[in-house]
Protein backbone atom coordinates (compact mmCIF):
# COMPACT_ATOMS: atom_id res chain seq x y z
CA UNK A 1 0.00 0.00 0.00
CA UNK A 2 2.93 2.30 0.78
CA UNK A 3 4.45 1.65 -2.24
CA UNK A 4 1.16 2.68 -4.68
CA UNK A 5 0.88 5.63 -2.50
CA UNK A 6 4.35 6.62 -3.34
CA UNK A 7 3.76 5.87 -6.71
CA UNK A 8 0.62 7.76 -7.10
CA UNK A 9 2.35 11.04 -5.33
CA UNK A 10 5.01 11.28 -7.77
CA UNK A 11 2.73 11.07 -10.36
CA UNK A 12 0.90 13.42 -9.75
CA UNK A 13 3.39 15.42 -8.54
CA UNK A 14 4.94 15.08 -11.86
CA UNK A 15 1.22 15.74 -13.72
CA UNK A 16 0.99 19.07 -11.77
CA UNK A 17 3.99 20.27 -12.75
CA UNK A 18 3.30 19.89 -16.82
CA UNK A 19 0.57 21.50 -16.31
CA UNK A 20 2.30 24.31 -14.48
CA UNK A 21 4.60 24.14 -17.69
CA UNK A 22 2.13 23.96 -19.99
CA UNK A 23 0.44 27.23 -18.45
CA UNK A 24 3.14 28.91 -18.26
CA UNK A 25 4.43 28.89 -21.81
CA UNK A 26 0.84 29.00 -22.96
CA UNK A 27 0.70 32.66 -20.91
CA UNK A 28 4.60 33.34 -22.03
CA UNK A 29 3.04 33.02 -25.80
CA UNK A 30 0.69 36.08 -25.59
CA UNK A 31 3.02 37.98 -24.04
CA UNK A 32 4.24 41.26 -26.25
CA UNK A 33 7.71 41.18 -27.08
CA UNK A 34 9.74 42.94 -23.92
CA UNK A 35 13.31 43.32 -25.79
CA UNK A 36 15.87 41.73 -27.88
CA UNK A 37 19.30 40.48 -25.08
CA UNK A 38 22.27 39.49 -26.77
CA UNK A 39 25.22 37.61 -25.63
CA UNK A 40 28.33 37.04 -27.63
CA UNK A 41 30.72 34.49 -26.73
CA UNK A 42 34.17 35.88 -27.21
CA UNK A 43 36.03 32.52 -26.62
CA UNK A 44 39.77 33.23 -28.04
CA UNK A 45 39.18 36.84 -28.00
CA UNK A 46 37.40 36.32 -31.25
CA UNK A 47 34.99 39.67 -32.54
CA UNK A 48 34.05 38.49 -35.73
CA UNK A 49 30.24 39.47 -34.74
CA UNK A 50 28.97 41.99 -32.49
CA UNK A 51 25.63 42.70 -30.73
CA UNK A 52 24.54 45.19 -33.04
CA UNK A 53 24.76 42.75 -36.11
CA UNK A 54 22.68 40.11 -34.71
CA UNK A 55 20.59 42.91 -33.50
CA UNK A 56 19.96 44.16 -37.18
CA UNK A 57 19.78 40.19 -38.31
CA UNK A 58 16.99 40.31 -36.16
CA UNK A 59 14.87 43.28 -37.31
CA UNK A 60 15.56 42.44 -40.79
CA UNK A 61 13.53 39.35 -40.28
CA UNK A 62 11.02 40.59 -37.95
CA UNK A 63 10.86 44.49 -38.79
CA UNK A 64 7.97 45.13 -36.16
CA UNK A 65 9.68 42.81 -33.54
CA UNK A 66 9.00 45.28 -30.44
CA UNK A 67 4.77 45.11 -31.41
CA UNK A 68 4.81 41.22 -32.11
CA UNK A 69 3.69 38.79 -29.67
CA UNK A 70 5.46 36.35 -28.55
CA UNK A 71 4.01 33.38 -30.30
CA UNK A 72 4.67 35.03 -33.79
CA UNK A 73 8.22 34.80 -33.26
CA UNK A 74 9.52 31.71 -34.96
CA UNK A 75 12.26 30.51 -32.47
CA UNK A 76 13.63 27.68 -34.55
CA UNK A 77 13.38 29.56 -37.94
CA UNK A 78 15.11 32.12 -36.43
CA UNK A 79 18.18 30.02 -34.97
CA UNK A 80 18.41 28.26 -38.02
CA UNK A 81 18.72 31.70 -40.15
CA UNK A 82 21.41 32.94 -37.44
CA UNK A 83 23.69 29.58 -37.92
CA UNK A 84 23.83 30.32 -41.56
CA UNK A 85 25.92 33.42 -40.59
CA UNK A 86 29.27 32.96 -42.04
CA UNK A 87 30.85 33.38 -38.73
CA UNK A 88 28.49 31.62 -36.56
CA UNK A 89 28.81 27.94 -35.41
CA UNK A 90 25.36 28.26 -33.29
CA UNK A 91 23.04 29.97 -32.62
CA UNK A 92 20.81 29.71 -28.85
CA UNK A 93 17.47 31.52 -29.08
CA UNK A 94 14.92 31.43 -26.26
CA UNK A 95 11.95 33.54 -24.40
CA UNK A 96 12.14 34.64 -20.58
CA UNK A 97 9.14 34.80 -18.38
CA UNK A 98 8.98 38.67 -18.86
CA UNK A 99 8.73 38.73 -22.76
CA UNK A 100 12.37 39.46 -23.59
CA UNK A 101 13.95 37.54 -26.13
CA UNK A 102 17.55 36.33 -25.48
CA UNK A 103 20.36 35.42 -28.10
CA UNK A 104 23.65 33.73 -27.38
CA UNK A 105 26.01 33.38 -30.12
CA UNK A 106 28.66 30.64 -30.60
CA UNK A 107 31.53 32.11 -32.84
CA UNK A 108 33.46 29.83 -35.30
CA UNK A 109 36.95 29.62 -34.29
CA UNK A 110 39.78 29.85 -37.27
CA UNK A 111 42.58 27.73 -37.22
CA UNK A 112 44.36 29.02 -39.91
CA UNK A 113 44.15 31.64 -42.63
CA UNK A 114 44.05 30.60 -46.64
CA UNK A 115 45.18 32.88 -49.00
CA UNK A 116 45.66 31.95 -52.38
CA UNK A 117 45.42 33.66 -55.94
CA UNK A 118 41.98 32.25 -56.58
CA UNK A 119 40.74 32.04 -53.24
CA UNK A 120 40.78 33.56 -49.31
CA UNK A 121 39.25 32.03 -46.29
CA UNK A 122 39.72 30.44 -43.02
CA UNK A 123 39.57 26.73 -42.09
CA UNK A 124 37.69 26.32 -38.57
CA UNK A 125 37.91 23.92 -35.75
CA UNK A 126 35.74 21.60 -37.87
CA UNK A 127 37.89 22.26 -41.10
CA UNK A 128 35.47 23.49 -43.20
CA UNK A 129 35.81 26.61 -44.90
CA UNK A 130 34.79 29.84 -43.09
CA UNK A 131 34.87 33.11 -45.44
CA UNK A 132 36.31 36.07 -44.08
CA UNK A 133 35.08 38.93 -41.88
CA UNK A 134 35.19 42.50 -42.44
CA UNK A 135 35.30 43.54 -38.87
CA UNK A 136 37.29 41.51 -37.55
CA UNK A 137 40.99 39.35 -38.44
CA UNK A 138 41.85 36.74 -36.94
CA UNK A 139 45.74 35.85 -35.34
CA UNK A 140 46.38 32.79 -36.81
CA UNK A 141 48.84 30.73 -39.37
CA UNK A 142 48.71 32.05 -42.92
CA UNK A 143 48.77 28.94 -45.50
CA UNK A 144 49.35 29.84 -48.79
CA UNK A 145 49.96 28.32 -52.38
CA UNK A 146 48.69 25.10 -53.88
CA UNK A 147 45.75 24.07 -52.19
CA UNK A 148 43.11 21.46 -52.47
CA UNK A 149 40.37 20.11 -50.88
CA UNK A 150 42.92 16.91 -49.82
CA UNK A 151 45.60 19.57 -48.71
CA UNK A 152 43.45 21.55 -46.73
CA UNK A 153 42.22 18.81 -44.80
CA UNK A 154 45.43 17.35 -43.96
CA UNK A 155 46.76 21.23 -43.15
CA UNK A 156 43.39 21.39 -40.55
CA UNK A 157 44.77 18.35 -38.51
CA UNK A 158 48.24 19.31 -39.22
CA UNK A 159 47.73 22.79 -36.91
CA UNK A 160 44.69 21.07 -35.09
CA UNK A 161 47.72 18.18 -33.44
CA UNK A 162 49.95 21.09 -32.82
CA UNK A 163 47.60 22.49 -30.35
CA UNK A 164 48.44 19.47 -28.35
CA UNK A 165 52.17 19.76 -28.23
CA UNK A 166 53.18 22.57 -25.86
CA UNK A 167 55.94 22.98 -27.32
CA UNK A 168 54.82 23.62 -30.80
CA UNK A 169 51.61 25.59 -29.66
CA UNK A 170 51.31 29.18 -31.52
CA UNK A 171 55.06 28.05 -33.02
CA UNK A 172 54.59 29.09 -36.94
CA UNK A 173 53.08 31.46 -38.20
CA UNK A 174 52.81 30.41 -42.06
CA UNK A 175 52.83 27.41 -43.76
CA UNK A 176 53.32 26.98 -47.75
CA UNK A 177 52.37 24.30 -50.14
CA UNK A 178 54.66 24.03 -53.32
CA UNK A 179 53.48 23.16 -56.98
CA UNK A 180 54.22 19.79 -56.25
CA UNK A 181 52.51 19.37 -52.60
CA UNK A 182 55.82 20.12 -50.54
CA UNK A 183 55.51 21.90 -46.97
CA UNK A 184 57.37 24.81 -45.96
CA UNK A 185 57.16 26.06 -42.35
CA UNK A 186 57.76 29.57 -41.36
CA UNK A 187 58.57 29.43 -38.05
CA UNK A 188 58.10 32.44 -34.99
CA UNK A 189 61.58 32.25 -33.70
CA UNK A 190 64.22 32.90 -35.87
CA UNK A 191 64.46 34.25 -39.67
CA UNK A 192 64.41 30.86 -41.14
CA UNK A 193 62.31 28.32 -42.92
CA UNK A 194 61.76 24.76 -41.99
CA UNK A 195 61.25 22.34 -45.84
CA UNK A 196 59.04 19.37 -44.86
CA UNK A 197 58.58 17.83 -48.09
CA UNK A 198 55.67 15.67 -48.84
CA UNK A 199 53.35 15.73 -45.32
CA UNK A 200 54.02 12.43 -44.64
CA UNK A 201 55.48 10.77 -41.24
CA UNK A 202 54.65 14.73 -39.79
CA UNK A 203 55.13 13.50 -36.49
CA UNK A 204 58.51 12.01 -36.91
CA UNK A 205 59.70 15.14 -38.56
CA UNK A 206 58.33 17.42 -36.01
CA UNK A 207 59.63 14.99 -33.26
CA UNK A 208 63.53 16.08 -35.19
CA UNK A 209 62.60 19.07 -35.75
CA UNK A 210 61.68 19.95 -31.67
CA UNK A 211 65.21 18.24 -30.98
CA UNK A 212 67.13 20.44 -33.09
CA UNK A 213 65.40 23.40 -31.58
CA UNK A 214 66.03 22.20 -27.98
CA UNK A 215 69.88 21.40 -28.46
CA UNK A 216 70.79 24.75 -30.68
CA UNK A 217 70.94 26.66 -27.62
CA UNK A 218 70.27 30.18 -27.45
CA UNK A 219 67.87 32.72 -29.86
CA UNK A 220 71.82 34.16 -31.48
CA UNK A 221 71.70 30.68 -32.66
CA UNK A 222 68.24 30.17 -34.37
CA UNK A 223 68.82 33.74 -35.99
CA UNK A 224 71.68 32.51 -37.93
CA UNK A 225 69.73 29.97 -39.20
CA UNK A 226 68.77 29.83 -43.13
CA UNK A 227 66.79 26.55 -43.57
CA UNK A 228 66.41 23.37 -41.67
CA UNK A 229 65.39 20.89 -44.17
CA UNK A 230 63.55 17.61 -43.20
CA UNK A 231 63.19 16.18 -46.56
CA UNK A 232 65.61 12.91 -46.30
CA UNK A 233 65.14 10.20 -43.84
CA UNK A 234 66.72 10.63 -40.57
CA UNK A 235 68.35 14.26 -41.00
CA UNK A 236 68.40 17.34 -40.40
CA UNK A 237 70.43 19.39 -42.78
CA UNK A 238 70.60 23.13 -41.52
CA UNK A 239 72.12 26.16 -43.85
CA UNK A 240 73.08 28.91 -42.42
CA UNK A 241 73.50 32.59 -43.59
CA UNK A 242 76.74 33.46 -44.97
CA UNK A 243 78.49 35.93 -42.56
Amino acid sequence: MAKLKNILFWTGGILLLLVIFAFSGSQNKLLKTNGLNITIHHSDELYFVSQEEVQQWVMNEYPFFDSLFLQEINIPLLEESLDNHPSIRKAEVYSTLDGSLRIDIYQKQPVARVQTSKAAFYIDEQGDSMALSKRFSARVPLVTGKIEAESQEKIYHFFEDLKLDEFYQNFFSGLEVSPQGEWILYPKPGNHKVLLGTPDNLTGKLKKLKSFYQNIGSKENIGRVKTINLMYRDQVIVEKFRK
